[in-house]
């Protein structure tokens, strides 16, 4: 139990002060650049990093500037849809799987791995947010 807290304790203090994307301007303008697989998941660890790298000398983030756009290969609208289906695909057959009887149970595992073939088939990540910033 002692190894587990422990653990536990060393993942959550290395994940809230993380900025490694963050590259430090000699002007005192920094950039920060994240990849995901959303736009807003982008967009939070890229203010997750400003603030973590700012808090360092105990100063907030002032954003200069900031972009985020779709980088990926196929085109975003069919992205989206794939995403979405496959995500609404996940979640249905995960129900049917557990709360369905036998042949519905069997369907829904098949709808699972068809939403895990949709969603391997994305990607991965396909936003690109960048973000430059000061230390006030």
């Amino acid at each position: 139990m002692k190894v587990l807290m422990f653990v536990f304790s060393l993942a959550l203090l290395t994940s809230c002060a993380s900025h490694e994307h963050v590259r430090a301007g000699a002007d005192g303008i920094h950039r920060v650049v994240i990849r995901a697989e959303d736009k807003v998941s982008a967009e939070r660890q890229a203010l997750s990093e400003a603030e973590s790298f700012c808090d360092q000398y105990k100063k907030m983030p002032a954003f200069v500037s900031e972009e985020t756009k779709y980088t990926g290969s196929m085109d975003e609208k069919t992205h989206k849809n794939i995403k979405r289906v496959s995500d609404m695909a996940g979640v249905g057959g995960g129900m049917m799987a557990v709360f369905g009887g036998e042949k519905e149970s069997n369907v829904g595992k098949g709808l699972m791995g068809a939403g895990a073939v949709g969603n391997a088939s994305l990607d991965g990540d396909a936003y690109t947010s960048e973000m430059k910033f000061k230390c006030q």
